[in-house]
């Protein structure tokens, strides 16, 4: 009797061992997420939404695993299997919906805040350049080879338009093309003096960042009509005195 029990309870261990290393979702997730091949077999077996969310924790986590205690309460990485994995990233991406919507919600209300002013003042991007501090700033030597370590700038011509029937005396806002992370590719603060006439339109040339990534780079090398450009309208300032004034 005591030798039947043994084997039951053997033969028990040998089908829960068996099922542990066949069960793919039981599978320890990799340190290294640049090369998956390693696991390809047990991806291979999940449903292709599950194959989905292990590979875009993996994505998101870089396979850094950390403990508990020390991870982000509200999005914790502290994954180490497969069903962990695919646990923690569908709350992340139900949170991220969450965030998404409140975020549009924001972006909405504040279009509607600056309307009144861009239905004013169009703005858009109308050259891009690659040139050297002499020619952007005209001093001696533009124009000439490049000299040892000298390198070109991206400069940004905006074209503001004022579409309306009176003088525009003062302009004051930003304008900004959203990057891949999360500083701006690209942005101006305009604080323009010079009138602009109805219907006529004044540009300013902006330099793009020194140290942008090479996302940001290839981004502001689209074709111009491409390049997305939000325009925030501060402030704009009348002949004839009046301001008009848009969210800060």
């Amino acid at each position: 009797m005591r030798s039947t029990i043994l084997l039951i309870l053997v033969l028990a261990a040998v089908v829960g061992l068996y099922r542990i290393g066949t069960d793919p979702y039981r599978t320890a997730l990799p340190m290294e997420v640049e090369d998956l091949s390693p696991i390809e077999p047990q991806l291979a077996k999940l449903p292709p939404e599950d194959r989905e969310l292990v590979t875009d924790y993996l994505k998101r986590s870089n396979g850094d695993v950390l403990p508990a205690q020390f991870a982000d309460p509200d999005d914790p990485l502290t994954a180490r299997t497969f069903a962990e994995a695919i646990a923690l990233e569908k709350t992340h991406r139900e949170k991220m919906k969450v965030e998404q919507a409140r975020l549009a919600a924001f972006r909405a209300e504040r279009d509607a805040q600056f309307k009144p002013l861009r239905d004013i003042v169009a703005a858009r991007i109308v050259n891009r350049q690659e040139l050297t501090e002499a020619e952007i700033y005209g001093a001696p030597g533009a124009g000439q080879p490049l000299r040892d370590n000298e390198r070109r700038s991206t400069v940004i011509t905006y074209r503001f338009w004022n579409r309306g029937n009176r003088t525009i005396t003062t302009l004051r806002g930003l304008v900004e093309v959203a990057g891949s992370g999360l500083m701006p590719a690209a942005s101006c603060w305009i604080d323009d003096s010079s009138p602009i006439g109805s219907l006529d339109h004044r540009d300013v040339r902006c330099r793009t960042p020194k140290d942008a990534n090479a996302a940001d780079r290839a981004l502001m090398q689209r074709p111009i009509a491409e390049i997305p450009l939000g325009w925030y309208p501060r402030e704009i300032r009348f002949d004839d005195g009046q301001v008009l004034k848009g969210p800060q």
